[in-house]
């Protein structure tokens, strides 16, 4: 199997169809269906399953996938070392960044870090903590934007620590001014998050023997203060967004007793293994955690 049919597979893998495949690479489906039938063949089993809608990769295809990753990053990583002996940066760099870092953290430094390697082509991918953990195992993106208790056995380096903090309606007294005490928290009604968006709230619940009763599941954090604004409950956040300047949108804001964080990180697979242009974005990532 050759470089360009890594990537390839790679490509109709992520986009799930040879007509959307074909358009990324600028020739026909038919030349992508007839390039995927000869690496099949090649292979000796399927590696897609054709639908109406689209294609889906087949459970050998998905065992392959992680190898066809490494191998493009590993080519790429050469091409951005030989780019970097004859003075110049270019290639491309993939990142995967959760909700609250994509609204508060990205804009302030990747404009900055565009500026000082103008030839590196920075591509972002929103998601929650499992779909970037997966992202940086299958070698979709090279870093990851996590919390520490969801990288796992990833190479973590810690940047930040978030506060947890709790929003709720206009109209709810707390029993202290300004604060919320956990067992407060029980007979609430909660705003939630899906559990592979919110795992540091759900450890707080679980470390303060909390079962709350939630009546309304989002899966952003503006969707969230919305939800809380209007009356549909109570909420843990992380403080980032509120640090950053974001509007409260009439909600109160309280602080947790006990006290609760995270701490916000960059993931990869191995430190040692990235690329020139991870490398850099890490130091400008730590330049900009250390002003906060």
């Amino acid at each position: 199997m050759t470089l360009t049919d890594c990537q390839l597979l790679s490509i109709v893998a992520q986009l799930g169809t040879f007509a959307a495949a074909a358009e990324r690479l600028h020739i026909t489906p038919s030349a992508v269906s007839h390039a995927v039938s000869g690496v099949e063949a090649e292979c000796g089993f399927p590696l897609f399953t054709r639908t109406k809608s689209g294609v889906t990769l087949t459970a050998a295809a998905e065992k392959l996938m992680p190898s066809i990753q490494q191998m493009l990053a590993s080519s790429e990583s050469l091409d951005q070392s030989i780019a970097q002996i004859n003075g110049m940066h270019k290639g491309a760099l993939r990142l995967g960044v959760f909700n609250s870092a994509c609204v508060t953290w990205l804009p302030k430094i990747v404009p900055g870090f565009r500026a000082a390697f103008p030839g590196i082509d920075v591509q972002i991918y929103q998601g929650s903590y499992d779909d970037i953990t997966g992202w940086l195992k299958t070698g979709a993106v090279e870093l990851g934007f996590l919390s520490n208790s969801s990288a796992h056995d990833l190479d973590f380096e810690p940047l930040y620590d978030d506060r947890l903090i709790c929003i709720a309606p206009p109209d709810y007294q707390p029993r202290r001014p300004g604060v919320v005490r956990a067992e407060e928290l029980r007979s609430q009604p909660f705003v939630s998050q899906q559990s592979d968006v919110d795992a540091d709230i759900q450890s707080y619940f679980k470390k303060n023997d909390l079962h709350v009763s939630s009546r309304c599941y989002i899966v952003d954090d503006q969707s969230m203060i919305a939800m809380v604004a209007c009356g549909q409950g109570l909420a843990l956040m992380p403080e980032l967004m509120f640090k950053e300047g974001a509007a409260s949108a009439g909600c109160q804001v309280l602080q947790l007793e006990p006290a609760a964080k995270r701490t916000i990180g960059l993931a990869c697979l191995s430190r040692t293994a990235l690329s020139p242009a991870a490398r850099e974005f890490v130091e400008h990532a730590r330049a900009f955690a250390r002003k906060r």
